[in-house]
């Protein structure tokens, strides 16, 4: 009998390893994966606590691809080999794909879709119905976006939603470049680092070569698969369109042409990349995490301000992937900060899907008593998460302790 139960442990143990590993395709495109649900369900505050005041810095919502040449560079390919019936059958159905592809895109490169629109507006929502207090009366909001159009409507359409939802509350938007300085910050130091020049990208090459492999695919879509120059930067060309199918108003797929694992080795090589220009791996020493500091001290001082203010207030950030990842992980955020040294093994570690999605945002909800004493609460795409600090009270910390962790992440204290 003990023996059979040990057996069983075993095989549900097997299988939640394995059913962790096992990325869905919208997964596989990295940080194209489109906002996922969030939960219904959270942890009750202590009693007497409520709301008060919300700080956030969300990633501009779902949106097309950042520039036109990434459609035009792999129709022109297409359409230069249909010309010489270079296309097999697939290639040929791929080829009338990409064309619809391309007549949506065009004229939207790097802009939000309507997707990323309502991404913003049902996040904004659900803050407001999650938190009232924060929001009631003439509360005041205020938004500060990157200068990036995408972030600066995704600022809009979310702050747009609050106003519905509240006309009385006190709104201000703004996206001038003084605001860079934090809210999308890299140091020269971060520049030289990320660089295709950095030592560290020889190893990266090596490791794209064994997980990139265009061979298959090329010979499903091209006549004679040699006369594409680069295959691998075709190959990828196609993972990304296929990503971005999620973010956009298409009833179009290109899943199809991949299979599954030449998707999942692309995904690992993107994954690499995320992990080590922004995130805690141990190849950058600290050092793109620390391109979060300007951000950090900003959080911090404008919560001592609405603190001392006492009045219901947010402060909200719209920016990218990029730096919000560099936040988490300077903040050591579960999930956000772990380190691994084997490449092999950086998608076990860190996964850049999970992380930083389309619509991604950190929300830090300020709760306080009648003795004014105050918790924070921290939701990462509205799930509740944890910092390696003691708390009393679950995912509830005291504002003392983690503002005294924070300080001595930023170096101030």
């Amino acid at each position: 009998m003990r023996q059979c139960i040990i057996f069983i442990l075993y095989l549900l143990c097997t299988f939640t390893a394995r059913s962790q590993s096992v990325l869905t395709p919208e997964q596989t495109g990295s940080i194209y994966y489109a906002y996922p649900a969030p939960p219904s369900v959270h942890t009750p505050a202590p009693a007497g606590y409520e709301p008060f005041y919300i700080s956030h810095y969300g990633r501009h919502g779902s949106r097309w691809m950042t520039a036109d040449e990434r459609y035009t560079e792999v129709i022109c390919v297409f359409d230069s080999l249909y010309q010489c019936s270079g296309l097999t059958p697939l290639g040929m159905d791929v080829r009338q794909r990409l064309h619809k592809v391309w007549e949506d895109a065009r004229g939207c490169s790097g802009s939000i879709t309507p997707l990323g629109e309502r991404q913003h507006r049902e996040i904004a929502e659900r803050m407001y119905h999650n938190f009232p207090q924060v929001f009631r009366e003439d509360a005041f909001v205020d938004a500060r976006s990157s200068t990036s159009l995408r972030c600066a409507m995704s600022m809009s359409y979310f702050t747009e939603r609050l106003k519905e939802l509240n006309p009385a509350l006190h709104v201000e938007r703004r996206a001038y470049y003084r605001y860079m300085d934090y809210i999308a910050y890299t140091s020269p130091e971060g520049e030289k680092f990320s660089s295709e020049k950095a030592s560290w990208r020889r190893g990266f090459r090596e490791f794209e070569k064994k997980n990139v492999r265009p061979g298959r695919l090329m010979a499903s879509l091209f006549v004679k698969p040699d006369a594409i120059a680069d295959p691998d930067a075709m190959m990828r060309s196609l993972y990304w369109i296929a990503a971005d199918m999620q973010n956009v108003e298409l009833d179009l797929s290109f899943y199809d042409i991949f299979e599954y694992e030449e998707l999942v080795g692309i995904w690992k090589t993107v994954n690499a990349r995320m992990y080590v220009c922004n995130a805690a791996a141990p190849l950058n020493s600290g050092l793109m995490p620390r391109c979060a500091v300007p951000l950090l001290r900003n959080i911090l001082e404008s919560a001592d301000v609405a603190i001392k203010k006492g009045t219901p207030a947010a402060d909200l950030r719209f920016g990218h992937d990029t730096h919000l990842i560099r936040l988490l992980a300077l903040m050591q955020i579960e999930g956000c900060s772990n380190q691994e040294a084997d490449m092999e093994k950086f998608h076990l570690a860190w996964q850049d899907y999970r992380v930083s999605p389309m619509g991604a945002n950190l929300q830090i909800i300020f709760y306080r008593d009648k003795k004014n004493d105050i918790l924070v609460k921290l939701l990462l795409n509205e799930n509740e998460v944890t910092l390696p600090i003691k708390s009393e009270f679950g995912p509830y910390y005291s504002w003392n302790v983690v503002k005294d962790f924070l300080e001595k992440r930023t170096g101030t204290n």
